[in-house]
């Protein structure tokens, strides 16, 4: 019995040295660095991402890479304030290398513990903080130059009250972190990011835990397809043109899925971008002029002032001089546009209003009866086929006139009325 009770003494010993072993384990672990990954202008989804970001549990440190334009739409209120409540150290690198950060998205570096930034980005315009919106700040950590309000600047070494370091990579920036001690609201913070190791002779810095990179959910990743300029540009006009082209097919089919898909992304950006609705008229106009022209089965007048309202309407976009659609994803749409309607789009009404007679010139003389009126367009039926024809406004055809075709231009029947 007295063996029986020692033996279990022992054992609860034991049991309690592990689990105190494994409590101090935990305890001194600093535990993860959280990653925010988040691209193209911010607006209320990609706020709400990046404060959720800020406020996650039981890291040590987050990192906000900042790689966005500026703020197109929404409240970045809560975002600044979260950081200025964190307990956690949060940091903020920009880049990579080149880019450019804007307008609210640059605010974030005057909340952050720490900052760093890429060499050659540009940081700058910090006003208006929410683009073409009056927006007031909270007192932030540091006090920026106010020549940045509509100013720039390109980083190539640290700037006092800005960046605190220059690093290439966010790796570099983090393995930089290591021990360093941050002030918080809740006292300091010494950081434990990277730890030197042997690799193939030489000492190199590697992470000593865990890394997290987050990005947000697939359906604000899948929204925010259509939160770059160009990218709204694009799928409204890739939509419209699928429209068209559904159309003049034969039924519906995979052109109205795309047309839809397209069509809502489009409604999505244009709801939360800054709009410039004269470019976006502009752009109406020229698919409107496109369209004329291919009912008239020709290039004319109508299509090249359609290419120009086209790019017009692209270049002047959105109201914003903190972000616009580069003009070369403009011209890629416009030449796009302009191809779709002179090629792929006439190709399909052909074979769909083609007749089984060869050598149009066969057609002149012969008599068919008016399908519709003409305003001075219109359809005839001819030998039981459906043509697209044309004829002057002052022989005002109505629907079951008998007609001559007088002429052939293309695809299009030039007639005129018999009984008159």
């Amino acid at each position: 019995m007295r063996r029986l009770t020692t033996s279990a003494l022992m054992f609860v010993s034991v049991l309690g040295l592990v689990v105190t072993g494994a409590f101090a384990q935990s305890t001194d672990d600093p535990g993860p660095i959280v990653v925010a990954d988040i691209q193209g202008p911010l607006d209320q989804r990609g706020l709400d991402f990046l404060t959720e970001t800020v406020q996650t549990p039981d890291v040590q440190l987050v990192i906000l890479q900042v790689n966005q334009p500026g703020i197109a739409s929404g409240d970045p209120t809560e975002l600044y304030e979260a950081i200025l409540a964190s307990a956690t150290p949060i940091a903020a690198w920009v880049g990579p290398i080149g880019s450019s950060t804007q307008g609210g998205a640059a605010q974030i570096l005057r909340f952050a513990h720490v900052t760093s930034a890429a060499p050659d980005v540009t940081i700058g315009k910090l006003q208006p903080v929410v683009c073409c919106e009056d927006s007031s700040l909270p007192t932030g950590l540091r006090n920026i130059d106010p020549a940045l309000d509509a100013g720039s600047v390109r980083v190539t070494e640290p700037i006092a009250d800005l960046i605190d370091s220059v690093d290439a990579t966010i790796g570099e920036f983090m393995g930089r972190l290591d021990g360093l001690t941050v002030e918080t609201v809740a006292g300091p913070v010494t950081l434990e990011t990277a730890e030197l190791v042997e690799v193939d002779g030489s000492m190199v810095n590697v992470a000593s835990v865990e890394i997290r990179f987050v990005k947000p959910g697939l359906t604000s990743r899948f929204l925010r397809l259509a939160t770059r300029p160009e990218a709204t540009l694009f799928f409204l006009v890739i939509g419209l043109s699928s429209v068209a082209f559904e159309f003049y097919a034969a039924g519906v089919g995979i052109t109205a899925g795309v047309a839809s898909l397209a069509l809502f992304l489009a409604g999505y950006g244009l709801a939360v971008l800054p709009m410039n609705w004269f470019g976006v008229a502009a752009v109406l106009g020229g698919l409107a002029l496109y369209t004329a022209d291919f009912q008239r089965s020709s290039l004319g007048p109508f299509t090249a002032l359609g290419t120009v309202l086209l790019f017009f309407g692209g270049a002047n976009w959105v109201r914003s001089d903190q972000f616009g659609p580069q003009w070369w994803a403009v011209l890629l749409t416009v030449l796009a546009a302009l191809f779709f309607f002179a090629v792929a789009l006439t190709t399909v009404g052909r074979s769909r209003f083609a007749t089984v007679t060869i050598g149009r010139e066969h057609l002149i003389g012969k008599v068919g009866e008016a399908l519709s009126a003409f305003d001075p367009d219109g359809m005839i039926d001819l030998d039981g086929a459906k043509w697209r024809a044309t004829a002057t406004r002052a022989a005002n055809i109505v629907p079951g006139e008998r007609l001559v075709v007088e002429a052939v231009t293309g695809v299009v029947l030039d007639v005129s009325p018999v009984d008159r």
